[in-house]
């Protein structure tokens, strides 16, 4: 009796013991699939991260130098506003020297020579 339970046995001992080595393999194949998508969408966020970051230092380099060129400009308008306005005080001080250069500084009202000092 034990003989042929142990013949009727072996097939399905045998059957179990394949059918847990083929869970095993799966399992670990599995396993190894699970790690190469981890691998492969942690080197994909990392591309992502590194495409989104050089996007962002060029945005600021672009940035810098708009603000730079703003300031470039700001600085020649200045620089010319300035120039202006000395050479308009250049021209009221040539003014008022030939004004008190005239003669009769003290008379009222504007004679020839004043009117004739005035720009047209």
């Amino acid at each position: 009796m034990i003989a042929l339970l142990n013949r009727a046995a072996l097939p399905a001992v045998a059957a179990a013991a394949l059918l847990l080595t083929f869970a095993l393999v799966v399992l670990l194949i599995v396993s190894r699939i699970d790690t190469l998508v981890d691998r492969a969408v942690t080197l994909a966020v990392a591309g992502r991260d590194a495409h989104w970051t050089a996007e962002i230092e060029r945005a600021n380099a672009e940035t810098n130098k708009r603000i730079a060129d703003q300031a470039q400009a700001a600085l020649a308008i200045e620089t010319e506003a300035n120039a202006r306005v000395r050479a308009v005080e250049a021209q009221l001080s040539e003014l008022e020297t030939a004004n008190a250069a005239l003669p009769a500084g003290d008379a009222c009202g504007l004679g020839r020579d004043r009117i004739r000092l005035l720009p047209r």
